[in-house]
């Protein structure tokens, strides 16, 4: 309990230090969310064992789809795939320690998860930012799960990809829910699934690519890897 207070005030620190830094050009706050995110995942003296590294596409305008299982897991993410990446995040963390600005500057949105309309208007922007070459990353279980098993995915989040033919990168965290905890060892494992590209989901209905994805992150849960051979960072 006392890493993770350590880590919040370390994180929240560098978020308030580093605000004034920030660029209108979402792609141009990549080294301040590098930054945080390492600061984050030191401070709490974690590593990230990847698997499937190869696999992060080179170019933009791409969506990232990933099962959440922990706070940490977006600061893991910025800090490995080192692009801009642009996260939903709930409205009530708007005024959290300048969290919804970040958001924002980074290219992403915050969501009332009450309100349809602004469901509907989350989508149309980051189908928007897609078509202009920006990287959106999306949780579809839509909140954390704290037992580590996959949630159902909500489909709608996938009218990004349909509606912009982009390439789709499903990755899966394992055991990311007690990183943080007791029974944690400090280790936050991933694995990077080959891209789904555009002409591969071709025809597919919202519901069939979110399904498509949600298998391959159940069966890699289901499966498990050995991590002895991954890239490590931090």
């Amino acid at each position: 309990m006392l890493r993770f207070l350590w880590t919040y005030s370390v994180t929240f620190f560098y978020i308030l230090l580093l605000k004034k830094n920030l660029k209108e050009d979402p792609r141009e706050n990549v080294s301040i969310g590098m930054k945080i995110s390492e600061k984050a995942l030191k401070s709490a003296g974690y590593k990230i064992l990847i698997l499937g590294r190869e696999n992060l596409p080179t170019e933009d305008g791409v969506l990232y789809v990933s099962n959440h299982q922990s706070f940490f897991d977006i600061f893991a993410s910025l800090f490995f795939i080192q692009k801009q990446l642009g996260f939903v995040a709930k409205k009530q963390l708007e005024n959290f320690f300048s969290v919804g600005y970040y958001v924002r500057k980074m290219g992403g949105v915050l969501i009332d998860r009450d309100d349809v309309r602004s469901q509907v208007d989350v989508i149309v922007k980051l189908t928007k930012n897609i078509k202009e070459g920006l990287n959106v990353f999306i949780f579809p279980e839509g909140t954390r799960t704290k037992t580590g098993q996959l949630a159902e995915f909500k489909s709608g989040s996938f009218k990004i990809a349909i509606k912009t033919n982009c390439t789709v990168v499903p990755i899966t965290f394992y055991d990311n829910h007690i990183v943080s905890t007791n029974r944690g060892d400090g280790i936050i494992k991933v694995k990077i699934d080959k891209p789904i590209r555009g002409d591969e989901y071709k025809g597919m209905t919202t519901s069939e690519l979110s399904q498509k994805v949600e298998t391959q992150i159940q069966e890699n849960l289901n499966k498990g890897f050995d991590f002895n051979s991954a890239v490590e960072l931090v």
